[in-house]
């Protein structure tokens, strides 16, 4: 297994150091600004909602960019990160205790599907954060003897990642629990409410919260955002191997897990099933607990005869086809972070252009290549970018936006003209991907979308720009600038 877990580092590595999230942009001017101007209380970035108070839930993740990108690069990020995942995988083995065995199948397929929604991302950190609390506080010895750090621990993730409420969600469902079971004691509530006091030390203080119930009230980013949409709409072999797995055993032997697990098993898997987002913190939550139950198992059936060693005959089989869907995933992972390379995905050569020609009007592009434009683009603002699309502002001024991500999807679909939408924000130079190949991935999405709403929009803004008679004054292997006519 040492073997295993060095290929995986080396695997995720690589992925990492290819892989150049859409977001990361923004993320590193974000920590530029903070470190040099502080905390702005507008949105800084983006020409068509200046005036919304931009909350940044994740700013200390931007400054660490910040820091650490100019000395070690991203190859030294993607070091960082890919131990991050191992450390995760670590802290699940701890959470089981003593049991040394029957823990390959799950942790290979664990590690595979980890590896899909890895990069050098925030929300990685807040992985192994999560699988800290819970190694607390799904222990009741371990809870009695470092409840006090839990606070502290709240502290860093609120201002590291968003994803620092389910830490309140995670203890208010236990908390539920105890007060059904009549076992809630007054420390547990002291640590619930000192938890909640916790998420309020941040810059922000207790308005960080709005920012969250922007992106769990938003429903319309299941059908927007891939990274958002229903896990059962993605074929994840590993995810579909694992959940088989996973639930069986732990159905079979759930009289022997504390209804508090058994809970948030359940309602963690509802959330990854709703979101693939948050499949990653159900895996965490369930590892150990799959861990234990395949022991558990093992336990009751060593009283049959000859059941031991044909269980010992399964498992091997199982071994072997975890590690052949594992290495598959990996190959097919691999493969689509590349589709996301810098040289490939991006506008690269488009930006020293940009640079000699910048117009005296606004630039509009595409939403997956905002991020990266703020950051190699920083002379201009942009029109939409990955922070935007919960956004909401009724008390926006007349000449921005109250819902960007709505305009923008209006003006792709056809719904909205976009003559009148680059007349509002003085859009003079569009920069605009040309048709390109999708990944698996987003072939997938695509078949899916044509499923689901039956028909794929048939407007195309290239069309539409030569129709309304803009000039293409430059254009590389990906991308195609179109400056508006006199």
């Amino acid at each position: 297994m040492a073997i295993f877990f060095l290929f995986s580092f080396i695997l995720l590595f690589f992925k990492g150091s290819a892989f150049l999230d859409p977001d990361f942009g923004w993320h590193l001017k974000m920590g530029e600004l903070i470190t040099s101007s502080g905390i702005p209380k507008l949105d800084p970035f983006s020409y068509t909602m200046p005036s919304f108070p931009y909350i940044d839930i994740q700013w200390l993740t931007n400054v660490i960019f910040k820091v650490l990108y100019p000395n070690i690069g991203m190859a030294g990020l993607s070091a960082i990160y890919a131990f991050i995942v191992l450390l995760c995988l670590f802290v699940a083995l701890k959470s089981v205790g003593k049991i040394r065995s029957y823990w390959e199948v799950p942790i290979i397929l664990a590690t595979a599907i980890l590896f899909g929604y890895f990069g050098v991302r925030p929300q990685v950190a807040s992985w192994l954060l999560w699988a800290v609390f819970l190694f607390v506080v799904l222990n009741e010895r371990r809870l009695r003897r470092w409840w006090y750090f839990l606070p502290a621990l709240v502290i860093l993730w609120v201002n590291l990642h968003g994803s620092f409420a389910i830490s309140v969600a995670t203890l208010f469902l236990i908390g539920i629990v105890k007060l059904w079971q009549k076992k809630l004691k007054k420390d547990f509530v002291l640590i619930f409410f000192l938890s909640i006091l916790a998420t309020f030390i941040n810059p922000y203080g207790p308005r960080i919260w709005h920012e969250v119930w922007l992106q769990i009230s938003d429903s319309s980013l299941r059908w927007r955002i891939m990274e958002w949409q229903p896990a059962l709409f993605s074929f994840n072999l590993p995810l579909l191997f694992y959940i088989g797995l996973s639930t069986t055993f732990i159905w079979l032997n759930r009289k022997k897990f504390d209804i508090a697990e058994l809970v948030l098993y359940v309602f963690f898997l509802l959330q990854g099933l709703a979101s693939v987002r948050h499949i990653p913190l159900w895996l965490i939550l369930s590892l150990p607990m799959t861990i234990k139950a395949f022991n558990l198992y093992k336990k009751e059936i060593n009283k049959i005869p000859l059941a031991p060693v044909r269980l010992a005959k399964v498992y091997r089989l199982a071994l072997y086809g975890s590690l052949f869907i594992a290495l598959v995933s990996f190959a097919l992972s691999f493969n689509s972070a590349l589709y996301l390379k810098e040289n490939r995905f991006y506008p690269k050569q488009a930006i020293a252009y940009l640079k000699n020609n910048l117009p005296k009007g606004e630039i509009f592009s595409e939403y997956g290549w905002g991020g990266y434009l703020i950051w190699k683009l920083p002379e201009k603002k942009v029109f939409v970018d990955g922070r935007m699309p919960s956004w909401r502002y009724k008390n926006s001024p007349a000449s921005e936006s109250g819902y960007i991500m709505q305009e923008y999807l209006d003006l792709l679909n056809g719904k909205k003209p976009y003559q009148e939408v680059f007349a509002k924000y003085g859009v003079e130079l569009v920069l605009w991907p040309k048709p390109r190949p999708l990944d698996p991935l987003a072939q997938f999405a695509q078949k899916l979308d044509k499923l689901l709403f039956k028909k794929l929009s048939s407007f195309d803004l290239i069309s539409e720009l030569n129709k309304g008679g803009w000039y293409r004054v430059y254009e590389g292997d990906a991308f195609v600038i179109f400056r508006k006519p006199q």
